[in-house]
């Protein structure tokens, strides 16, 4: 008794299930007088043991000792005995197997039961011949029933305070893995969770199939450069789960007949892995081991499950992210990447050779006669032409090299850690394997050069080709004469005259002049900047800019010109003498002709000082006397969006400080303008993005109707309330998806004619959640959310999901609530008939202060009058009609 009030009296203050594990093989050692006493700890759904304690300490393995090594124990198990004697030889072998190797010659096993499941198992072993007495086994039954008393009671503490961080673990696993759309971040992530939750030494995510094996994509624990490994269908653990498509653990790594040909999984011992699934397939799996001993059981393998749920989903909606972004990325007639793709990955690689010293070659191929192609043969073959040239050039260069179309015949090609040499060599590789004519010209990157210049070098070397007879073959910009200027010699003819030249008073009063000049020109910079900076409208920010410009210098023309989708440019901001004398009529010209086009098309500022001697200057009637004319692009992102166009009456009109002012005032509206399309854009994802909601809910409830009635008449009711025009549209919003989280239920749920399970009625009531957690995906529906969680809670606190009473709960939510609650009986259920508005009327006062606000209901029960009011007007308006047309006839 007193060992037995010693062990329940330590099992109160130990620190843990360990500290009372070696408390008890003392106690038991003490009080039956034997050589050795061992706890074993048994899991036997998995068949193996562990030596959780020995008195005297022995020489335990470490290991786990599969069940089939220690019949006796075996044998125990099987029978339900209370206890075993072994003596003789196979006491001792069963001694030593377990750490003890002085020779034993009687054990005695004593199962320690909680309820039937045996948790541990108390082994008492002797040096002497020793046949225990039926007192002395009862009284070791005792002792050890006492003895799981304890332990039971700690063991009950720890797996509540696991389960407890496991959950807690899971919910921040679920939080973390949807914070990022980025397929990558979520796979690493999906790794440090994984690790994290159970446990273990390294978690690695693989991505493929039961067909064509599988990828390692992310690791934790492991050498980085095992990602990107190939793992057949059928090796390791991970790939029997594919292969079988199943859940799977093994405490004995080193035994699976066929391995993982890769250094770090010859030191796994245990390991358990999950196939993941989305949209009906697998698509993957993760996998968690451990290096040392660690019974892994099926509780983890459980767990594991769980969270490879939670990963699949954030895996397929990345994805489905990647694929969009993908698709934004890539031309979608020849595959390759389009033109803002490739500015953006041409910034990226060029940032990356800057950090590490790497060189990097650009070619610009532009195909030979395309035009004739087209004309002679049609747009389709045309198209598919330049489909075949993307795919032979994707074919032809190295896997890290990337290819985009630059535009209409033209390519470019990115040579990644390549020279001018080797850049030569894959561009000529990709001419080869075009079916038609192309012409390259091939720059590489220099220390300090931008993107735009890298581009503007590569396209110097195709021109030369194109110009100088060399069709066909790939230029190195290197190759180019000093002289080569492919543009006309003398664009620098307005530059203004050496300032040196003249009297001393001359050069005072042109610098006095400049710099009033320059003065008025930040002026106007400034002035321009504050205006475009509040404007959302197309209309609204050019026009700034051509009065601003026009206010400050009255120049015979301003305009602002814009790049249609037919390759016209057209003023769609005019200032200046030269277009009263045309009336306000309009102006557009082909991009192929003028100094405008020349601006366009070559990407650059043109400048000249008597447009007269300019071989591609356009003449217009009412602009004869023009003398001079800047023009400058406007670039909005990596997109030429047009230009502005300045023109004078003098010669020689503009200088350098002309150009840096107009390209700051191009700068500014390429910048506004670029603001204003992000909005455009943004208002477009927010319609679309609630009208795909609104289908998705509209599908699975298949009520168009109902759902817009259900909408007005909330608004309505809102409107009586008092709400802010902000709260309205969220209510609007609210109103269209609160039943969103429904998508989620299974059809035998929303379709049961009788009453739910206590199961199916959970089930229902996280639909809420459902529906916010989807709703958080998207920033601008974050006043929508909380009106979709909280739209079933009930005045009175009864609701769900989290109970809020009163004025507690949203107001949005509470008018949704009953405006819904209307509709819902109205419409009837599976499980009951329709009411009729009188009986809904009833209902809806009668809940009034326990289910619903009685202010909302007095508001809906007047929205509801007025609707009656304008039904009965309706009606007698229709009858007075046929009343009407009966006495005509």
């Amino acid at each position: 008794m007193h060992a037995v009030s010693r062990l329940l009296v330590s099992a109160i203050d130990a620190g843990g299930p360990s500290a009372v594990a070696d408390i008890l093989v003392t106690e038991a050692r003490r009080f039956f007088r034997v050589s050795r006493a061992i706890l074993l700890s048994v899991a036997e759904l998995e068949g193996q043991l562990e030596v959780a304690a020995m008195s005297p300490s022995g020489n335990p393995s470490g290991e786990f000792i599969p069940l089939t090594e220690l019949a006796p124990v075996a044998r125990l198990l099987r029978s339900r005995e209370p206890a075993l004697r072994v003596g003789g030889s196979e006491a001792g072998e069963l001694a030593g197997r377990l750490g003890a190797k002085d020779d034993k010659e009687t054990v005695l096993l004593l199962p320690m039961r909680v309820r039937e499941s045996v948790r541990h198992v108390l082994v008492l072993a002797d040096a002497e011949d020793r046949d225990f007495q039926a007192s002395e086994l009862e009284v070791a039954r005792a002792f050890a029933d006492a003895a799981e008393a304890g332990l039971a009671q700690l063991q009950l503490a720890a797996e509540y305070a696991t389960q407890t961080a496991r959950q807690a673990a899971l919910a921040r696993a679920a939080r973390t893995l949807n914070e990022s759309l980025d397929l990558n971040h979520v796979l690493v992530r999906m790794c440090q969770e994984a690790t994290s939750i159970l446990g273990s030494d390294y978690a690695n995510v693989f991505l493929g199939n039961a067909v064509d094996g599988l990828r390692i994509e992310a690791t934790y624990g492991l050498p980085k450069d095992v990602i990107g490994a190939h793992i057949n269908v059928g090796e390791g653990l991970v790939g029997k789960c594919i292969e079988r498509d199943e859940p799977m653990l093994t405490n004995d790594y080193q035994a699976l007949p066929r391995q993982i040909a890769l250094s770090p999984f010859s030191k796994v011992r245990s390991s358990l892995a999950v196939p993941m699934h989305w949209d009906g397939e697998v698509r993957g799996a993760v996998a968690v081991g451990y290096f040392q001993p660690h019974l892994v059981t099926r509780e983890h393998l459980t767990l594991l499950e769980t969270f490879a749920d939670l990963a699949a989903a954030a895996c397929r909606n990345a994805s489905a992210h990647a694929g969009l972004v993908l698709a934004a990325r890539t031309d979608a007639l020849t595959g390759c990447l389009n033109h803002a793709a490739l500015h953006d990955t041409l910034r990226r690689e060029l940032e990356r050779c800057r950090r590490t010293g790497h060189t990097l070659s650009l070619a610009m191929v532009d195909l030979d006669d395309f035009k004739r192609v087209n004309e002679s043969q049609g747009h389709l073959a045309g198209d598919e032409v330049l489909r075949g040239v993307g795919h032979a050039m994707r074919q032809a260069v190295r896997a890290y090299d990337l290819v985009a179309r630059y535009g209409g015949d033209e390519f470019a090609i990115v040579a990644i850690d390549a020279d001018e040499r080797a850049a030569i060599e894959v561009t000529e590789r990709a001419l080869e394997g075009v079916a038609v004519g192309a012409t390259a010209g091939i720059a590489e990157w220099q220390p300090g050069e931008s993107a735009n210049a890298l581009i503007a070098r590569a396209d110097s070397a195709l021109l030369f080709g194109k110009q100088r007879g060399r069709r066909g073959v790939a230029v190195r910009a290197s190759e180019l004469p000093d002289d080569f200027v492919p543009i006309a010699s003398d664009r620098d003819a307005g530059v203004a005259a050496d300032p040196e030249v003249g009297p001393s008073s001359d050069r005072s009063r042109e610098q006095t002049e400049g710099l009033q000049k320059r003065t008025r020109q930040l002026a106007i910079a400034n002035s321009l900047a504050a205006r475009v900076s509040a404007m959302s409208e197309v209309d609204e920010i050019v026009n700034a800019a051509a009065e601003e410009l026009h206010r400050g210098f009255e120049y015979f023309l301003c305009a602002v010109l814009r790049l249609r989708d037919d390759g016209y440019l057209e003023g769609v901001a005019t200032r200046g003498m030269a277009f009263d004398r045309a009336d306000g009529g309009g102006w557009s010209q082909p991009v192929e002709s003028g100094l405008i086009g020349r601006c366009v098309r070559e990407r650059r500022p043109v400048i000249s000082g008597d447009v007269h001697s300019e071989a591609d200057y356009r003449l217009v009637p009412f602009m004869v006397d023009v003398r001079s004319e800047l023009c400058v692009p406007i670039w909005v992102g990596e997109e030429i969006w047009g230009a502005i166009d300045i023109e004078e009456i003098h010669p020689s009109a503009f200088d350098e400080d002309d150009v840096r002012l107009v390209q700051t005032v191009a700068d500014q509206v390429g910048l506004a303008l670029r603001s204003a399309r992000l909005l455009e854009q943004l208002e477009r994802v927010k319609s679309a993005t609630a009208d795909a909601f609104a289908m998705a809910v509209d599908a699975r409830g298949g009520c168009h109707d109902s759902a817009a009635t259900l909408e007005e008449r909330a608004v309505s009711v809102g409107l009586r309330l008092g709400m802010e025009e902000a709260d309205l549209r969220a209510l609007r919003l609210g109103a269209r998806f609160h039943d969103l989280g429904k998508i989620a239920l299974a059809d035998e749920i929303l379709t049961k004619p009788g009453e739910l399970t206590p199961e199916e009625r959970q089930a229902v009531e996280q639909h809420p959640i459902t529906g916010e957690r989807i709703l958080s995906a998207v920033d601008f529906f974050e006043d929508v959310r909380k009106l979709v969680r909280h739209e079933h809670e009930r005045w009175d606190g009864g609701g769900y999901p989290d109970g809020l009473t009163a004025e507690g709960i949203p107001l949005g939510s509470r008018v949704i609530l009953a405006a819904s609650a209307y509709q819902a009986m109205l419409a009837g259920r599976p499980y009951r008939r329709p009411l009729t508005p009188a009986q809904a009327h009833e209902e809806l006062l009668r809940g009034a202060g326990c289910q619903f606000d009685p202010r909302v209901i007095a508001a809906l029960v007047e929205v509801l009058a007025e609707e009656d009011r304008g039904q009965e007007a309706l009606s007698e308006s229709s009858e007075e009609r046929q009343s009407r047309s009966t006495l005509a006839s």
